[in-house]
């Protein structure tokens, strides 16, 4: 997990992994409280470019990301060692399974396509795997 390591170099988390509080402020719909949610969130923040452009579109912190904003109703951590510890176990989990859609078995005629229409935010989905449900 190296690649969080600078969140304490650039001292938004202390030594001891508490994230470092802030002012209240709001990215819409979010409340920013802590130094961490800045740099996840606020463009304009001092610290928002420790994390590139493309490190921000990397799977590892895109699940990191949505961990630490949580839901409407998420009680945030005060430590950063939770969202590190759930982020790793998700991404190993899901990196661990292999491909498995759409399907474990490959096939010419197993497929997914998915069709994105960025103006009505819609996906349209495509989807065929060959022999599920056919007797041998």
């Amino acid at each position: 997990m190296s690649f969080f390591q600078r969140l304490y170099d650039e001292n938004i988390v202390r030594e001891s992994g508490h994230i470092v509080k802030c002012l209240d402020s709001f990215c819409d719909p979010f409340l920013i409280s802590d130094e961490l949610r800045k740099v996840l969130l606020m463009e304009d923040s001092e610290k928002y470019e420790v994390f590139s452009p493309l490190e921000r579109e990397e799977f590892l912190f895109c699940l990191f990301k949505h961990l630490c904003l949580g839901g409407s109703l998420c009680q945030y951590e005060d430590m950063l060692k939770p969202y590190l510890e759930t982020a790793k176990l998700i991404y190993k989990d899901l990196d661990s399974a292999g491909v498995c859609y759409p399907s474990t078995k490959e096939h010419e005629q197993t497929f997914s396509y998915f069709i994105v229409d960025p103006i009505k935010r819609h996906v349209n989905v495509l989807y065929h795997c060959y022999g599920v449900g056919e007797m041998s």
